[in-house]
């Protein structure tokens, strides 16, 4: 399950300014909050001399916040008409917020996008066209084409990456010595994969805490999507589905297979650790994630050593499914009285190298040029950096295209795995049930 990518609490932002309300806060305190943010005036930026209060807001956890709090203090110094005002929560958290506020045409004037959320977004008009201030505000021959394309919507980009990352696979070295696992060196076939869970649960069992195999990765839509590449289908084609029943069953039959071998940490520990991350607190030895949380992991109490294997795949070398997704994408709200400095923080943010160098790789490898240049690697940052270097001739897949419905499609993808997992649904009802939630996602 994505649930490494959602953790996190509201945050409060830094000392001297006081943040936005966080979470999923009554939609009244979200309208306010964000008419506070609308300032005086036209704002220091434009020579009016007012100042002017501007609202971000992210998903992430406490890291990730301080990571951003120690930047908008570099853009408030360089920017004194500007203020910044701070929300973070985790990601499902997050969502439930903006949703209220785009209700209300409250959002923040700068919030974190995701893939998933773009076009609905976009189709809603609840983010506006940034390509107006292309050259003269925002930089953007810093990014990729592929990247930049990635937040672009019939022709116009109302997403801009500020990073990238594909899928690894993490083991906790130092674990698997202690259990007497033999590492793997190499890429893994999914069936080596599922032994490999189950030979750690059943040498955990007497550790403390008790160690499993890994969360249950078939709750994990965007793995999903590369399973499905490796067979030669895709989650979506054109704004239909790419795959049937038959495929899906299949998938989440591996849920019940590596359950029954105890291989995955149960259900309802998993619930437990309330956003924890199961292998950076060392109940889990392995996971599947996106490869910038290399740094979030290894940050956790336990500390773990972990090393970045490929994900599992059948022939690696020719198929492996795998591909480069635009991690944290930025966009600016319709309602924001002050699209230009939200403009210039958004540049900011992508570009700097300042940024570049408090963030390291714990958004992802990032998507601006100059950014990377500015990021002094640490160990963990290089073995980011050397893993999708090494994977690069194997990039073969690609995300699917940002069509309404698709953050749906992830929500109850994984809200109805962790039912399999459960057993309150069996894989048969589970399939019937998210095939029409999914037709009704995509039919608007």
């Amino acid at each position: 399950m994505y649930l490494h990518a959602r953790g996190g609490a509201p945050g409060n932002g830094r000392g001297r300014r006081k943040a936005v309300v966080a979470g999923v806060a009554a939609a009244a305190v979200l309208a306010l909050a964000a008419c506070a943010s609308g300032g005086a005036g036209s704002g220091g930026a434009d020579g009016s001399g007012q100042d002017v209060a501007l609202t971000f807001s992210w998903w992430g956890d406490a890291s990730r916040a301080e990571r951003y709090e120690q930047a908008l203090e570099i853009f408030e110094e360089e920017n004194p008409g500007i203020t910044v005002r701070t929300n973070y929560a985790g990601f499902a958290d997050y969502w439930t917020a903006r949703n209220t506020e785009a209700a209300s045409r409250t959002l923040p004037d700068v919030l974190q996008m995701d893939l998933a959320y773009l076009t609905e977004y976009t189709e809603f008009g609840h983010v506006i066209p940034l390509d107006e201030y292309f050259g003269d505000t925002i930089t953007v021959d810093t990014i990729s084409e592929p990247l930049l394309a990635s937040g672009q919507v019939d022709g116009q980009t109302y997403g801009l990456a500020s990073s990238a990352s594909t899928l690894g696979t993490f083991v906790n070295t130092d674990l698997l010595d202690e259990l007497g696992v033999t590492v793997p060196k190499d890429g893994l076939t999914w069936d080596e994969y599922d032994a490999l869970l189950a030979e750690i649960s059943a040498a955990g069992a007497g550790h403390d805490p008790a160690v499993h195999g890994s969360v249950d990765y078939t709750q994990f839509f965007w793995l999903f999507q590369i399973w499905l590449q490796q067979n030669g289908k895709s989650l979506l084609d054109g704004d239909q589905l790419g795959f049937d029943e038959a495929d899906l069953a299949t998938w989440w039959d591996r849920s019940a297979a590596v359950h029954e071998q105890e291989g995955f940490l149960p259900a309802k520990r998993q619930e437990q650790l309330s956003g924890a991350d199961a292998i950076g607190v060392g109940e889990t030895a392995a996971e599947i994630s996106w490869d910038n949380f290399l740094v979030r992991f290894s940050e956790g109490q336990a500390k773990p050593n972990l090393t970045l294997l490929p994900v599992p795949a059948d022939d690696l070398e020719n198929n492996s499914g795998m591909f480069l997704k635009p991690g944290l994408q930025l966009s600016v709200a319709a309602n924001s009285e002050h699209p230009d400095e939200a403009a210039k923080l958004v540049d900011f943010l992508v570009n700097d190298p300042r940024v570049g160098e408090i963030f390291g790789m714990s958004r992802g490898v990032p998507a601006s040029s100059a950014t990377l240049e500015g990021v002094e690697l640490t160990e963990l940052d290089q073995q980011i950096l050397d893993y999708e270097k090494q994977l690069e001739p194997h990039l073969v897949g690609s995300a699917p295209p940002p069509v309404a419905g698709l953050s749906n499609l992830e929500t109850t993808f994984s809200t109805t795995a962790l039912e399999v997992a459960y057993g309150t649904l069996t894989v048969d009802e589970a399939v019937d049930r998210w095939f029409a939630e999914a037709a009704t996602a995509l039919a608007g």
